[in-house]
């Protein structure tokens, strides 16, 4: 494997993971738009785990929060709506308290008291009173800004110093859409416990001022199944200045669309809702409704105080007397009190949306980016490109599951769930890593490496490109002798594909390029002083140490295999330079070295000079091995032991019985001679190839299979690499014997 393809891979890497943890940060995601879109699939796997939390509704897990809507009905008949009339406060606060609700959170601010109107309806004493009696109402007060600095605008003194608690009503927004809740906020007094907050502990019989002094002590607010972290105070908040930021905000995790007063229906959205018109009424027949509920009042019809959320523009199921069923218009806004009714849901259930850990993050970035990079690398960009889609989907499916808890797939339904859930998995930055892997891979691949890939590929398809060309040669002294035994090598060479080219071209033309290879090939033949036995049709068979002696037989035999390949470089440029449109061809060489009975061969009147035996049948069954490993030029052991080794550019191929032999014989490929400079990708993959050859010897089948992974990605074409790949792969999942000897049987010709 070339460091520098391992180099530019970490490169593209480094640089799409960094740009989508980047993209994870607030400044950049909404530079480039990238949080609005997180945020935009955050809604939709709210969506998909949404709840229903009403009293009464078959199935549904019931909430200890119930709603109470401010309406206009309520006011029918009152001279004045602004303020709300305070008498019909009071009887709702008496109502509820007296049906024995464990803690009423009113959010309609008493920022001031109205002489006029308490002298004619005595509404700001009724209202106190109700407030005092009830013993059990948290009020909300806004934060505001002043001359002096940022401060919590708490209710008159009239309510305040008889409510049970005040609570900070900031409803933090984010393109113009409520996700995140609010546990405290900042102001030149110090910190204030926000509306939500105040409620919770009211209803748990805490203290919301101890809870924010151990907060403030300890730097954050742990609250039961809060995540570490996400309760953490802002350093900027110790400071003197006043920080930018006055709000501590939390991720909402809003149960279900808005609610609407109505009975239990799933078209009522997700809370217990009543109108206030009725609230009294049924405070005191069904008082069963508010006992030991913690009971939110706030306006159901001003345009003031509502929000966009997640459920917005989902279609609202039409309710019992709203039609034959299916659908009837949206959800829409939701009140401000439900939003605060949601956030104090996520504190009762001590369960939150729980954001991915940076390290998390990083690691599904690492592997969504890693994926689509290595197959761009070392399959191709189309292969890049699969694997990215399928990363991403991957990471769509992985992040639907985190939040919902468990595994479900299409089909088959859920098959796993888990302890914890509403996991926010973040789904745009893996996207972006994806996508700049793939750009950064495919860039490095198509612009650095695409020029010297041509060459490669253009040298290596010049070099293994064989032509079928013929000449037939005659030596008549060797008619004259007669047979004998004698050590040989011989060599068997056949034309790959000649049988699909003779079909395809026209018969002259074919002959031509026979004749012309043959010719070629035989000249090499006798220039090392071998002997041409035979043509067989395309094939050659050729052998030296006859009829005369020759003690470097053996070496003659191998330089001429090595001379016919690089002949067959010459005939296909000469070929392609007549007709752009011929076809590059490729000879496949056996030689083996051993003894035969040589002499003339046939009848009295008809006979050939050739060589019998077995050594020969060796040979012509190493020419087509050729096809198994993907090589050239196959040689044997016995061959190699009678020539001058080291004159050559050699490889171990395998140990190996061929057809119609059972004694195993150890063969070799026969590159170049020594002196001679492959090509860099091939000792490249050659080195590669040798470690996974030692490796796969020792039976370290793993190693072995990521050298040979290594040498054909190196050089993509190398036919033995690819072929022990499968081979190890084998053997890791099936394991040979103990005294498996290495043989291969081969049982083809």
């Amino acid at each position: 494997m070339k460091w520098q393809r391992l180099l530019a891979f970490a490169m593209a890497l480094l640089v799409a993971v960094t740009l989508g943890l980047l993209h994870q940060d607030d400044a950049l995601g909404r530079l480039t738009g990238a949080e609005r879109l997180e945020l935009w699939t955050l809604d939709w796997r709210q969506r998909l785990a949404r709840q229903n939390r009403q009293a009464g509704l078959e199935g549904a897990e019931e909430s200890e929060i119930v709603l109470v809507f401010l309406d206009e009905a309520s006011v029918e008949g009152w001279d004045c709506l602004s303020p709300f009339p305070r008498p019909v406060l009071a009887n709702l606060i008496q109502s509820l308290s007296g049906a024995g609700a464990r803690t009423i959170g009113l959010d309609v601010y008493l920022d001031r008291l109205w002489p006029g109107l308490n002298s004619r309806e005595g509404g700001d004493d009724l209202l106190r009173d109700a407030i005092e009696q009830a013993g059990n109402v948290v009020l909300v007060a806004p934060a505001r800004e002043t001359e002096t600095g940022r401060t919590l605008a708490l209710p008159h003194p009239f309510f305040a110093d008889v409510a049970a608690a005040v609570g900070a009503a900031e409803v933090p927004t984010a393109f113009e859409t409520v996700r995140y809740g609010t546990l405290g906020i900042r102001t030149q007094e110090g910190m204030d416990a926000s509306w939500a907050l105040a409620i919770y502990a009211h209803a748990r019989g805490l203290d919301a001022d101890s809870i924010l002094r151990h907060a403030w002590e300890s730097r954050e607010f742990s609250l039961p199944g809060m995540p570490k972290g996400m309760g953490e105070i802002p350093e900027s908040w110790y400071g003197e200045e006043p920080p930018e930021s006055f709000a501590l905000t939390f991720p909402t995790r809003f149960i279900g669309p808005p609610s609407r007063p109505g009975a239990a229906d799933p078209a009522a959205g997700t809370f217990t809702a009543f109108a206030s018109s009725v609230a009294p009424v049924l405070a005191a027949y069904s008082p069963e409704f508010f006992r030991d509920k913690i009971v939110l009042v706030g306006t159901g019809f001003h345009d003031s105080d509502k929000f966009r959320t997640a459920y917005y523009d989902v279609p609202r199921p039409a309710a019992d007397g709203d039609g034959d069923g299916g659908t009837q218009g949206f959800y829409g806004w939701m009140f401000g009190v439900e939003v605060h009714a949601n956030a104090l849901q996520n504190l009762l259930d001590a369960e939150y949306v729980r954001p991915l850990g940076t390290g998390w993050t990083l690691l599904l970035l690492i592997l969504a980016g890693g994926a689509t990079s290595i197959f761009v690398f070392w399959k191709g960009a189309g292969w890049g490109m699969g694997s990215g889609l399928l990363s991403g989907l991957a990471v769509m499916f992985i992040a639907f599951w985190g939040y919902v808890g468990e595994i479900f797939l299409p089909f088959l339904g859920t098959i796993a769930s888990f302890d914890t859930r509403f996991i926010w998995i973040p789904m745009v930055a893996p996207a972006i890593t994806i996508v700049l892997s793939y750009v950064c891979s495919t860039a490095y691949v198509a612009i650095v490496e695409g020029r010297e890939k041509r060459f490669i590929r253009s040298a290596f398809g010049k070099y293994v490109s064989p032509a079928i060309v013929e000449q037939i040669s005659d030596r008549p002294e060797a008619l004259r002798l007669g047979g004998q035994k004698r050590a040989l090598s011989v060599l068997f060479s056949d034309l790959a594909g000649f049988t699909d080219l003779s079909e395809s071209m026209d018969a002259e033309d074919l002959i031509t390029l026979l004749n012309d290879y043959l010719s070629e090939m035989t000249d090499l033949v006798l220039q090392e002083g071998g002997t041409l036995d035979k043509y067989m049709g395309d094939a050659i068979m050729a052998f030296w140490n006859a009829p005369q002696d020759q003690e470097d037989h053996a070496d003659r035999a191998l330089r001429c295999a090595i001379l016919m390949q690089r002949k067959m470089l010459e005939l296909n440029q000469r070929w392609a330079a007549d007709n752009e449109d011929a076809e590059p061809l490729t000879v496949r060489i056996g030689v083996n070295t051993g003894a035969v009975v040589v002499g003339n061969v046939g009848g009295k009147d008809r006979f050939d000079y050739s060589a019998i035996g077995d050594a020969v049948n060796l040979a012509a069954r190493l020419e087509p091995a050729n096809k198994t490993y993907g090589t050239l030029t196959m040689a044997s052991e016995y061959t190699l032991r009678e020539a001058v080794a080291s004159n050559y550019q050699l490889r171990e191929l395998d140990f190996m019985t061929v057809k119609g032999r059972t004694e195993p014989v150890r063969v070799y490929e026969l590159l170049e001679l020594a002196n001679r400079q492959l090509p860099k990708e091939k000792q490249e993959a050659l080195g590669q190839y040798n470690l996974g050859l030692d490796a796969y010897q020792r039976r370290d089948w793993e190693l072995a299979k990521e050298y040979f992974t290594a040498a054909a990605a190196a050089d993509p074409s190398d036919g033995p690499s690819r072929l022990y790949i499968s081979r190890a792969q084998e053997c890791i999942e099936t394991p040979p014997a103990e005294d498996w000897d290495f043989v291969v049987k081969r049982t083809v010709k």
